[in-house]
């Protein structure tokens, strides 16, 4: 509409067009996200601001690390690739969940906490346990068994680690690794525990300055390309 001195309303028609463009998929946005998984294939999702559903992206800006701040180009009809950070590049990130002492723990026989961890296990995430420390014994011979629990009224057992002979008061290695998964479309608020029992005699946990028992948890990516991981439910 034209008004009485024959100007058009440039305005209003340039409002129209972007409108009709956005609604059409015309147009290329560019939105801030947050890295929410990288799976061993190489395939990224991301949460864009404001939103809660992880999608696919494509970097176009080499390896991106979990929990990077991306710029993203979301391109019609359903592109999604990153172009740049939001902020400095993040190369990596340390572990979702971290429990560690330098000091040894009680000398134990029967099922007991040595290490826990409260953290959130994102959905259709999997991650990897890594357990660290020595281990002596009251004896040679006595067999360690460490279990990961979640915690809970009664906890429930996730998965074991692995028996093996001690020889008494020798300090013997016991790192480990598993992989755990959380299979469901919503995330866990939980409490990830360490337990230590021996099948008779006593076990100790051992940790010292400079070379800490730990317990570390982190997300390795999508739970769908890790089926040998144990589901947490």
């Amino acid at each position: 509409m034209r008004d009485p001195y024959g100007h058009l309303p440039v305005k209003a028609i340039a409002e129209a067009v972007l409108e009709r463009a956005s609604r059409l998929g015309l147009m290329w946005r560019l939105r801030p996200a947050t890295v929410v998984s990288v799976a061993a294939d190489g395939t990224i999702r991301a949460v864009y601001d404001g939103d809660t559903v992880p999608i696919r992206v494509v970097s176009m800006v080499g390896p991106v690390a979990v929990g990077a701040r991306v710029m993203v180009v979301k391109s019609p009809p359903s592109g999604n690739h990153i172009v740049g950070w939001a902020g400095p590049p993040a190369p990596g990130v340390g572990p979702d969940g971290l429990a560690w002492a330098e000091n040894n723990s009680p000398a134990v026989t029967a099922q007991t906490v040595v290490l826990s961890v409260p953290m959130v296990l994102r959905a259709r995430t999997a991650y990897r346990v890594e357990l660290g420390g020595g281990v002596s014994s009251s004896a040679a011979g006595v067999q360690p068994l460490f279990r990961l629990m979640r915690a809970g009224s009664p906890a429930v057992q996730i998965t074991e680690f692995y028996r093996f002979r001690t020889e008494g008061g020798p300090v013997m290695n016991c790192d480990a690794l598993r992989y755990i998964k959380r299979d469901a479309d919503t995330d866990l608020s939980t409490t990830i525990q360490l337990t230590l029992e021996a099948n008779t005699g006593t076990v100790t946990h051992i940790g010292a300055p400079g070379r800490p028992r730990y317990l570390q948890i982190t997300a390795c990516g999508e739970a769908v390309k890790f089926p040998h991981a144990v589901a947490v439910t």
